[in-house]
């Protein structure tokens, strides 16, 4: 009977015996991926050395060897695991630092307490579904959506590792979308609001006088370009030029805080495919001439600088708007804003909201740095309440009185 040929990647019968020097000899073959055959041996001081030696060398020559995850591992220790593998993209560059600790904080605090001792081999999608389910019922859409993204990232881990056949989280139904924010500012509030904000300086009487300053010139640098806080103050001398007729000034970098490099200027927008030379219209450039005449000659000099010249922090500018609008709130609600939906990412919403009812989402849409439309009209153009009255006069002409 003709012997079955060993498969690539097996490893076939182990034989051991003894020699002269009393040492234990292990013998085996085994085929590589290509399906080349290849004996193996192996000596070592006890038998189950020399058959542990001869197992490496067949896996090293094997892609078919087993992974560091078993079926039996846990969702906690896959968590370890990719958290390591991320961590090693993230230095090596191929990966942004904040991602990796937005990434490990919504693994410890979202998902390891809530999963992290379901065994894989266990995770269906009906029990992925009901782990969603029960964060979205108890904490917020934005949570849970977060949730599935990287618990559907480690289950990927998973089957790459051969602990899983297929990642459960693809087929689990859909989460519903967070809110969208519809509101915007119009010219006169954004006038008005810049008007309350010199003001503002005046009316505080309890510790040191708010840099009302670089509030303003923060807002009219956003509204005018709709880039985003952390590429506002972001900004250095070297990316602005003035001596051009619109003035320009090049998106090309992002203020970020990471808990290992502190707050630091990433070499790229929040995208890099992003980056793009913005015209300044006349509020944002009087604003960049003031942030200028504020700046150190130096051509990597920031824009915003802290006392010391480092760049002033996306939540140093966060704090000091929402101490405006705690102290403002009245006012603000007067002149119509939306309060509760007032942040900073409310500037970027108005550039894109003014730019696509005056010239269309194609140009608003370039102007965000967005690669698709959708994304601008999904997220960031507020609708118009009253539709056009072009369309009437269109009805008419065609249709006749």
């Amino acid at each position: 009977m003709v012997r079955p040929q060993i498969a690539a990647g097996e490893l076939g019968s182990v034989v051991i015996d003894r020699v002269l020097s009393g040492r234990y000899r292990a013998r085996a073959s085994t085929r590589d991926d290509s399906g080349a055959p290849h004996r193996l041996a192996a000596v070592a001081d006890t038998e189950e050395e020399a058959r542990a030696d001869v197992r490496r060398q067949a896996a090293a020559m094997s892609t078919g060897g087993v992974g560091a995850l078993k079926p039996s591992s846990t969702i906690a220790d896959a968590v370890e695991l990719w958290l390591v593998q991320v961590l090693s993209r993230a230095k090596a560059g191929s990966l942004a630092y904040s991602t990796y600790e937005s990434y490990e904080t919504a693994a410890r605090v979202i998902i390891v307490p809530r999963c992290g001792g379901v065994r894989l081999d266990r995770l269906t999608v009906g029990r992925c579904d009901r782990i969603l389910q029960r964060i979205l019922a108890e904490e917020t859409v934005s949570k849970a959506r977060r949730a599935r993204s990287v618990l559907s990232l480690i289950c990927g881990y998973a089957v790459r590792d051969d602990a899983l056949e297929r990642n459960p989280v693809r087929d689990v139904q859909r989460l519903p979308t967070a809110p969208k924010k519809e509101s915007s500012l119009t010219p006169v509030q954004i006038n008005s609001i810049r008007e309350r904000m010199q003001l503002w300086r005046l009316t505080r009487d309890d510790g040191p006088r708010p840099n009302y300053r670089a509030l303003i010139d923060g807002m009219d640098i956003m509204v005018g370009t709709s880039i985003r806080i952390g590429e506002c103050l972001g900004l250095r001398r070297c990316d602005v030029d003035m001596t051009t007729l619109p003035p320009t000034l090049m998106v090309n970098g992002t203020i970020v805080t990471t808990v290992a490099e502190g707050t630091h200027r990433k070499n790229a927008p929040k995208r890099s495919r992003q980056r793009r030379g913005i015209a300044l219209p006349s509020m944002a450039s009087a604003a960049v001439r003031r942030r200028l005449a504020l700046a150190e000659p130096n051509p990597n000099a920031y824009l915003f600088p802290t006392k010391t010249g480092r760049s002033m922090s996306v939540s140093n500018y966060e704090r000091l708007l929402r101490t405006f609008i705690g102290d403002e709130r009245d006012y603000l609600v007067e002149l119509g804003v939306e309060v509760d939906e007032y942040t900073t990412h409310i500037y970027r919403r108005t550039a894109a909201t003014l730019i696509e009812r005056a010239a269309g989402i194609t140009l608003a849409s370039r102007l965000l740095g967005h690669a698709n439309e959708q994304i601008t009209r999904n997220s960031y153009v507020v609708t118009a309440d009253q539709v056009d009255p072009v369309t009437a006069e269109i009805l008419d002409a065609v249709l006749g009185e």
